[in-house]
This record gives structure tokens, sequence and C-alpha cells, in this order.
């Protein structure tokens, strides 16, 4: 079988297990929660405002501040938004995970009992 061959098993494998199933579930959630759509199209429009005025020389005020952070804060307390974010971490936390274990082989390292306690595999542990 040739390493194309592989990665799309990998990948159809990814497609399937409880990170990807999380992660997509949460998007749907997110996509069909108004309130969270409004609060993402603030925030990025707040940001977007800042970031033009600090390329442009112009000082933020504590006002434009405090606004953003209210963004900020009612963004953290949006469950569909929390659950989202959690989801993606896990997934990205399982990406790294894997990516890992390919670097490890491909430095020609294996896990062996005697060096579970230094392997990062989280199979291993």
């Amino acid at each position: 079988m040739s390493y194309i061959e592989k990665a799309k098993e990998l990948g159809y494998a990814l497609r399937e297990c409880k990170e990807t199933l999380v992660l997509q579930a949460a998007e749907m959630n997110l996509d069909n929660d108004q309130e969270a759509q409004n609060l993402i199209r603030e925030f990025q429009q707040q940001e977007r405002k800042l970031k033009e005025k600090q390329e442009s020389g112009i000082a933020i005020t504590s006002e434009e501040w405090d606004q953003f952070n209210q963004v900020q804060e009612k963004m953290k307390q949006n469950k569909s938004i929390q659950a989202y974010l959690a989801a993606q971490a896990n997934f990205y936390k399982l990406l790294q995970q894997v990516n890992l274990i390919i670097n490890q082989v491909l430095r020609g390292e294996t896990c062996s009992p005697s060096a579970c306690s230094q392997c990062n595999n989280p199979e291993c542990k």
C-alpha cells in the first residue's frame, strides 16, 4: 500500500473519530445559534475596526476597548461558542498527537515498554 493510500486511510479514520464528530456537531450547533453568529460578527467587526485604527496610527479610546472587551465577555458566556472552541481544541490536540507519532516514526524512534515514561504517544500511556 502506498503512502498516499495510507494517508487516505488515516484521513477516513480521523473523519470517524470522536473528536471529529464532536467538532462537526458543535459547528452545526454554532451555525444554528443566531445569538452566537451575531456575537461573532460583532467581534470580527470591532476587531477589524481596532486593527485598522492601530495600523493608521490612530489611538484607540478606552470606550472602544471596553466595547471590544464586552463582546469578548459575551462570547465567553455563549454556550455554543464555548462548546465549539473546546471541540476545536480537542480536535487540534488529536492532530498534534498524530503528527507527533508520524514524526517519531520518521526519526526512527519507537515506543518500548522500557521507554514509556518518555513516550508522548497517547496510546502508550
